[in-house]
């Protein structure tokens, strides 16, 4: 028996070995630090999500042995533990040296409404991270359980904001922190319940002695203020239109902008010859980019993937816009459309008819594959039409005897519809073009029936009379919201039998759905899965993650 037992603890890993040496000790630092790298790029790849929350959750609650400061009495389970670099720099006093220097582990600076002056943990990261580019979050926005209170009586109050939240004085010494940094800043997120806030951090990066951001790759800012729909902005005492980091930024991505404007001429916007991505969103009309900022925006970015319009565009109507036709300022070959060959992604939500029509009269989009679509403002009818009609070319096309001009629904692979008041016979229209689209996200709260329904009926094939067949032809994938389950097993079933099966179905999880059709569908297509839709979509996409209230003193340098 003693001989069978050491057989099995013999090199076993789940055995510690006896005596006091520490086999991972011999493990060079150089290469224990590459795995450290590795665990923190493994799970902000997502692929440990679960514990991430949880982490998140807990913060730094870890004294300085690595043992939580969680009792064991108390609601909190076991699988509760501290961000990843936290932890393996309280395992031991080897590892703990190793963490600290590497600075690839402490590049993410997340500061919360509730963190305030002298914000060590800020310093501490700074140190840590030393020559790294830094990706910076800062979420100013009150708690969850401070927006609906009264907080009437303190001078914060009266401005609009949370006692108990960060304050104006608070920011501004967090930006003293930050700013002398910022030729390493990678990427800076901002969250602001109060425009004030906002202002301040505006005001920080755009000091005249910034020469630039020459590492600056994501610059998200987001505005959540609840307001009715206003014409002009709120607080014209604020409506500075700021140049930000010198009007430098030359590897800039991403551009994100809520509910805040920037002088729209400068040079990282309208030079942008990196910018992948642009989502510009609640602009009131006196503070959106003029028609001729708006295009040299999109002209400056030949590499621009992502254009999201969301309440926000060039200011004025299309009428007030550079007239179509004419050549002007921009050259004699130019025809008043401008063409983005780069674009693949296209969001547009809550215009009004006119706008969005006239937007698709003046912009092409040769090479789009995705759309988004959120209007409810009217009677999209003409507009469903107009996208199911021949795409509009800067330089005009003359098609070849028999052959039909291509739509901008035609070359799409993905289609998403949240609202669209349209006719019946405008959705027919468009589903005749969407012969090539593989995916499809309906939300039929707020869509006429007939976008589900003429899924599984046949339509006319456009330009062959008594031609039929079954509505997208290469859907494989279908996302549904308020659909209940048996409509969405019909449909299922009736594609089959067409000979065009969808291959992935997903639904809203609160739709109803009994435990037979659940069973049905998952064994009728490849795969099968819930989703929980978001109550504001756009919203949710500029969720700030939630860093929990730690203690700063955990994150201070411990002497071992």
């Amino acid at each position: 028996m003693d001989c069978y037992s050491n057989v099995l603890t013999k090199d076993n890993p789940f055995v510690p070995p006896k005596g006091t040496r520490c086999p991972v000790n011999d493990i060079p630092p150089e290469l224990l630090s590459l795995i450290f790298e590795v665990g923190a790029q493994s799970i902000e790849d997502g692929e440990d999500e679960e514990d991430e929350d949880e982490a998140m959750a807990v913060n730094d609650d870890v004294d300085e042995d690595g043992l939580s400061e969680l009792s064991m009495d108390s609601d909190a389970t076991f699988e509760l533990v501290p961000p990843f670099e936290v932890l393996i720099s309280h395992v031991c006093h080897h590892w703990r040296m190793v963490a600290l220097n590497t600075p690839s582990l402490w590049t993410e600076i997340n500061v919360s409404p509730l963190d305030s002056p002298p914000f060590e943990r800020v310093q501490i990261l700074l140190g840590r991270s030393k020559s790294l580019p830094i990706d910076i979050r800062i979420d100013c926005e009150p708690p969850d359980d401070e927006e609906e209170e009264d907080s009437s009586g303190s001078e914060d109050s009266e401005l609009g904001q949370s006692p108990r939240s960060m304050t104006f004085s608070d920011l501004d010494n967090l930006m003293s922190l930050l700013v002398p940094h910022i030729s390493r800043w990678g990427s800076i997120e901002v969250a602001v319940a109060c425009y004030k806030h906002m202002f301040v951090f505006l005001s920080a990066v755009s000091d005249p002695s910034i020469a630039g951001a020459p590492q600056l790759e994501a610059l998200q800012l987001y505005h959540h203020e609840d307001a009715e729909s206003l014409t002009a902005f709120a607080q014209p005492d604020l409506v500075q239109h700021f140049k930000l980091f010198g009007g430098v930024a030359p590897r800039l991505k991403s551009v994100a902008l809520w509910g805040v404007h920037v002088d729209w001429c400068q040079g990282w916007l309208s030079c942008g010859t990196n910018l992948l991505d642009v989502e510009l969103a609640y602009h009131t009309d006196d503070v959106r980019p003029s028609w001729k900022q708006f295009v040299a925006i999109l002209c400056g970015a030949p590499k621009l993937e992502t254009l999201s319009l969301c309440s926000s565009g060039p200011l004025g109507a299309p009428h007030d816009w550079y007239p179509e036709g004419s050549s002007g300022c921009y050259g004699d070959d130019y025809t008043g459309v401008i063409e983005l060959h780069s674009l693949t992604h296209l969001v547009l939500a809550f215009h009004l008819p006119a706008y969005v029509s006239g937007l698709l009269r003046r912009l092409a989009f040769p090479a789009l594959k995705s759309l988004t679509l959120d209007l409810d403002d009217g009677d999209f009818t003409d507009l469903a039409v107009q996208l199911a009609g021949p795409v509009m070319t800067a330089v005009p096309v003359v098609p070849k005897d028999g052959e039909k001009r291509r739509s901008l629904l035609s070359g799409l692979d993905t289609l998403k519809i949240s609202s669209f008041p349209c006719s019946d016979r405008s959705v027919e229209l468009m589903y005749a073009e969407l012969g090539n689209l593989k995916a499809l996200n309906l939300a039929m709260m707020y869509l006429p029936p007939a976008f589900f329904q003429l899924l599984h009926h046949p339509c006319s094939v456009p330009g062959q009379r008594d031609v039929c067949h079954v509505c997208l032809p290469s859907l494989t994938t279908l996302s549904t919201a308020d659909v209940p389950g048996h409509q969405i097993r019909e449909l299922v079933q009736k594609r089959k039998e067409a000979g065009v099966p969808l291959k992935a179905v997903y639904m809203e999880e609160n739709d109803e759905v009994t435990d037979q059709d659940l069973q049905w569908l998952r064994d009728n297509v490849e795969e099968f899965d819930f989703f929980e839709a978001s109550d504001d979509e756009y919203e949710s996409l500029a969720d700030i993650e939630e860093e929990h209230e730690g203690s700063e003193s955990e994150w201070e340098e411990v002497d071992d």
